[in-house]
Parts: structure tokens; sequence; C-alpha cells
């Protein structure tokens, strides 16, 4: 899997810009504010649908611009695929395969998986469990479709269930519905911590692999579920309504996969509470490094690598060990301020297998 060329039109600060990337490594260098980060963002969205860096769509169209179109054509098995997306001022988005539009986001994803080392990639370490709870559902949503189906039906739900208790006063009675949707959220809540389950089984094999591949035995890391999930639907239930006064309380449902808990342990430490600056940076890594083994396992994938400054963040050693780690079969899109700092960590620029493209 890689990605041929892509082409911007009024994204972020690009006017126009069209690249044609080599088959192993691309290096994107220049001054901060080239829009050098606007093109792994394009990718990005090209592949899942979305922006890593924001959710608000406006902030990704140029200024006093109409709209903007994204265009990449990706290189798999079958053949060479192209991918559009475009967007309105007014906020209307359209996205096509080969010209066909597309009716949801879940036919886009999972076609052209990427893996993204960036600064905001951060939080999965450093930030709330809301943070760890969208990284692995996002993974798992790439490998597997059913899991994205199963975990949007239960955010519908969970959606509706919370509407109803925020109707909840002293004037109206509606718990007959609340059991209805009780029935509902842990029939489809079970299905999602089951298949949550397998694959962060999955998972854990792949991060051990690399945490050993990396260091032998020089730290150890690892993660935990801390949630404690009932047995079966009727367990679940019953929680729910043990649960149902603090819900109506609250006016939202305090108990499912949704209120996951996950704690990265770095040197048997919670890294969130104990870790420092470069351990935070060495778990993202390693994070990241047992992410491309996942899909590649589970889909048969080959993913594109999307290096954001990766050789800012590391220092020398670090950063030519991750290099090193990166399969030569990868596709790799790297950007940096300066094309030397790459070099020195074994890139060779070569413009037939390793390219570089300079942003003013």
């Amino acid at each position: 899997m890689s990605i041929k060329e892509i082409g911007l039109v009024s994204f972020r600060n690009h006017d126009t810009l069209k690249l044609k990337f080599c088959p192993n490594s691309n290096v994107i260098w220049g001054k901060n504010g080239s829009g050098k980060t606007a093109v792994l963002e394009a990718i990005h969205s090209l592949s899942i649908g979305r922006s890593f860096r924001t959710n608000r769509k406006k902030e990704l169209l140029k200024e006093d611009k109409e709209f903007y179109s994204m265009t990449g054509k990706f290189q798999s098995a079958n053949g060479i695929q192209e991918i559009q997306i475009n967007q309105t001022k007014d906020g209307t988005r359209r996205m096509f395969i080969d010209g066909n539009k597309l009716e949801s986001i879940r036919e886009l994803i999972g076609l052209n998986p990427v893996v993204l080392l960036s600064p905001e990639e951060q939080i999965i370490t450093k930030g709330s469990p809301q943070d760890q709870r969208n990284y692995f559902n996002k993974l798992f949503s790439i490998v597997s479709n059913e899991y994205f189906t199963i975990l949007a039906e239960y955010n519908q739900i969970i959606k509706q269930r919370n509407k109803l208790l925020d109707g909840f006063d002293l004037t109206n009675n509606r718990h007959a519905e609340l059991e209805i949707w009780n029935e509902r959220i842990s029939e489809t809540g079970q299905k999602l911590w089951k298949k949550r389950k397998e694959f962060f089984k999955r998972y854990r094999i792949e991060l051990k692999k690399t945490v050993k591949d990396f260091n032998a035995d020089e730290f150890s890391f690892s993660f935990e579920q801390i949630t404690k999930i009932p047995e079966n639907e009727k367990d679940y239930i019953e929680i729910l309504k043990k649960r149902q006064s603090k819900d109506i309380y609250l006016r939202r449902t305090t108990f499912g996969p949704h209120t996951d808990k996950i704690n990265f342990i770095f040197n048997k430490k919670n890294i969130k509470q104990y870790g420092s600056q470069g351990e935070h940076k060495l778990a993202l890594l390693l994070i990241k490094l047992a992410e491309v083994k996942l899909i590649r396992k589970v889909t048969e994938k080959i993913p594109i690598i999307l290096l954001d400054d990766l050789f800012a963040k590391l220092d020398d050693s670090r950063s030519k060990q991750a290099m090193a780690m990166i399969d030569s079969d990868l596709q790799t899109i790297i950007t940096t301020t300066d094309l030397k700092i790459v070099e020195d960590r074994g890139v060779k620029i070569d413009n037939s297998c390793n390219c570089s493209f300079y942003l003013g």
C-alpha cells in the first residue's frame, strides 16, 4: 500500500500543491509555517475521513476561498485508486472513490490505512481516558469494519439514552422507556466489549514484540484495561439499574464501554502520572510501531507511515533506532525543517526510491 501522488487546492495555506511520491522515504522540508504538516493532514484525511489536527472543518479552508479539494492516488494490489474529498465554505463535504460518491465515512476507513506519529498524538499517553479510548477505537475501526459498525451503533444508543435521561424531571415517569434502552445498551455494549477485548489481546501481543525488539531488557512497557466488565447482559442490566439514580441526576450514562479506562505502564508505573518527557516520547513511538504490526497482521495491508517532525522529538540514537525498525517495504512520509537531520538518521535521498520536497 502506498500513495503515488496528492493534489491540494485551497487547503490550509496551499493555493495549489501537487506532489508525486517515491515508494520508500519521502521527506517534506522547509520553514515552520510552510504547510508541511498540512500535507500529512490531507493524507490522513483521505485515509480515514478526518483531520488529526482539528474537528473544525472551516479551519481546513484557505482564507477567502469558496471551497477546498484534496485528491490522492493510492496504489494497492488491485491497482491505483483515486480518492477525493471536497468541501465548500458552508461546510458541505463530499467524498469520492474513483469518481463514485460515498454515502458514509465507513466506506473509506480501512481502505488505505496510515499510521501517524505527530506531536498531537502525545495525548494518547498524556491525555484523558477519552483520548485513550478514541485512539483504540480509531485503530480497531481501521482493522475491523465490524468493530466500527458496533461502535457506531453503541454510540447512537448512548446518545438516545442520554437524551431520555436529560428529559427526566419530577413531573414525568419514563422508567419503562429507560428499561428498553438498558436492554439495547447491554446487548450492544457486550458486543463492543467482546470485540475490544479481542483486539486488545492482539495489540498487546504486538506491543510486547515491539518492546522486545526495541530494547531487550532496558525497560518495560505495557498497558492495562482497568474497567471491570460484566459477565453477561443480565449483569450489565443490573449495573445500569443500580446506577440509574446517579444517571438521572447527572443526565448521562455513567457505565459502559464509553467509560473504559486504559493505563499505559512504563517501568511498572503509570506513565501519565510519573513519566518523564523522554519516556512519553519513547512510549508513543512504541505504541505506533505496534500499531503498524497490528494493521499488517489483521488486514494484511501495508500502512503508510506519517512522521511529523519526528527527529525533533527524539534524540539521535532513538530516532536512528526508530528508522531501523520501520520495515523496508513501508512507505514513509516525513516532515522536517532540516533535510540534513533526516539524512544523518539514515535516509539517503536518491529521487528514485527516496525523494525530498522543499516547501518555501
